[in-house]
């Protein structure tokens, strides 16, 4: 987001005043935020979920200059709590063998000066220099964007089609459909039936993708979760809709 854009109220970019956006921004200090503007919010606010990310909450009127300033000026608690998760919930770093659905990753200390990433077709490769070890935080960082971009990858071969096989199965018609990194929920349908997905899905087994991919072609006919758009989804899963929704509660879009 650009800095003239981002000091800039976002009303104008708001149509429909339940819309939510969101998006990932970094910040000097603070590291990778995620950054939620809704005409519903009132304040602004902040949350720290485990293993330490941060979420900024804001009204779409206020400025996200006002926001970070906000965050600024709570800096002292932010970093309590920070240390505080970093000593409850210790992150495991990633190392080898690990594996995405098409993607094995590999990790290459070598004589470079620079931490590297590169995807390839089956691969995520990441070379370090040789003075580091592949815990460390800047190395680990890079292993996580990787991973990502795999899923990414992943996702925009498999979602797409499988999302178009699943609405010609039930006879659903819906309009765009996009992949983003969302950390906020699984997926949304807006207004104009078009169907945003998050990345993260592919780390759900399939049963529970194609639950998030019929709920929200349900919400291309109810846009609400009121007891008409709960029995076409149940009608779609055979009656296992309370079932695979108790399961998807195991997992979190954060990882």
């Amino acid at each position: 987001m650009g800095r003239g854009r981002a000091d800039k109220p976002l009303s104008r970019m708001f149509n429909n005043r339940r819309s939510t956006m969101t998006s990932t921004i970094t910040h000097p200090r603070f590291g990778e935020i995620t950054l939620s503007q809704t005409w519903r919010a009132r304040r602004i606010s902040i949350s720290i979920r485990p293993p330490g990310r941060i979420r900024l909450s804001m009204p779409c009127r206020i400025p996200v200059s006002e926001g970070l300033r906000f965050l600024e000026s709570r800096e002292e608690w932010v970093r309590r709590v920070l240390d505080r998760m970093a000593v409850q919930h210790p992150r495991a770093p990633i190392a080898m063998p690990y594996a995405t659905r098409h993607h094995t990753l590999q990790l290459v200390p070598c004589d470079t000066p620079r931490i590297r990433c590169r995807i390839t077709a089956e691969r995520i490769e990441i070379s370090y220099p040789l003075h580091l070890h592949y815990a460390d935080e800047t190395v680990q960082t890079v292993i996580r964007k990787g991973i990502e971009e795999a899923w990414r990858a992943e996702a925009r071969a498999i979602l797409p089609s499988r999302l178009a096989g699943l609405a010609t199965q039930y006879g659903f018609r819906y309009g765009k459909v996009a992949v983003r990194n969302t950390v906020s929920k699984w997926g949304s349908c807006s207004s104009r039936n078009d169907i945003s997905l998050s990345l993260h899905l592919m780390r759900l087994p399939d049963r529970l993708i194609d639950f998030v991919l019929l709920h929200e072609l349900c919400h291309t006919v109810h846009k609400n979760h009121g007891p008409k758009f709960h029995a076409l989804l149940d009608r779609c899963l055979n009656g296992n809709e309370a079932v695979l929704r108790k399961e998807l509660r195991q997992f979190s879009t954060r990882w």
